[in-house]
């Protein structure tokens, strides 16, 4: 998929929809996993101690797994063995689940999206503060003396309801039918 006047380093292929590209730091980090006998490693980031008792090598795989999904990056992995075999890799973190934000992003991009319904009412006071009960929160009357409400359905008590708007000044009152 070579593009004409494009630098080969600046070309990349699509591997699948399935498949999220993922910026990858100029510097990764580094993990090194060095055997200290036959059944435990020690365990640094980036020159880090990870933890001060070795790691039980039974352990090994879930702990780097953890670490890995921590970082939300790909780290470089040394594996150092007693016998002075170095094992490296680079690993990939797990794609984040649709209802988990990818590291860096607001806890508020979980959310799905709101399903909003709209009520209104008419004769409040210009720029009066109007309450919504069941009372999740007020909003202001415009210039013109209109209220509006937009809610989520989700904030809404399940079941078919009553929705009010309550001029607080005009004590204007307008009942909804929440369905």
């Amino acid at each position: 998929m070579a593009r004409k006047n494009t630098p080969p380093w600046k070309q990349h292929t699509d591997r699948g929809q399935d498949q999220q590209q993922r910026a990858v730091p100029p510097v990764l980090p580094r993990i090194v996993l060095e055997a200290v006998s036959a059944d435990t490693l020690i365990a640094t980031v980036n020159d880090d101690k990870l933890t001060a008792s070795p790691i039980a090598r039974a352990e090994f795989h879930k702990t780097l797994s953890e670490l890995v999904a921590r970082l939300g990056t790909p780290p470089r992995v040394e594996v150092r063995e007693l016998d002075g075999t170095v094992h490296a890799d680079i690993l990939t973190p797990p794609l984040p689940a649709a209802d988990e934000p990818a590291p860096g992003e607001p806890e508020t991009a979980r959310r799905a999206a709101p399903d909003l319904v709209e009520f209104a009412g008419d004769g409040y006071v210009p720029g009066e503060d109007v309450a919504i009960a069941v009372i999740l929160r007020h909003t202001s009357a415009d210039h013109t003396g209109q209220a509006r409400a937009l809610l989520d359905r989700a904030e809404l008590p399940g079941g078919p309801g009553e929705l009010i708007l309550l001029g607080r000044i005009s004590e204007t009152l307008s009942i909804h039918r929440a369905d």
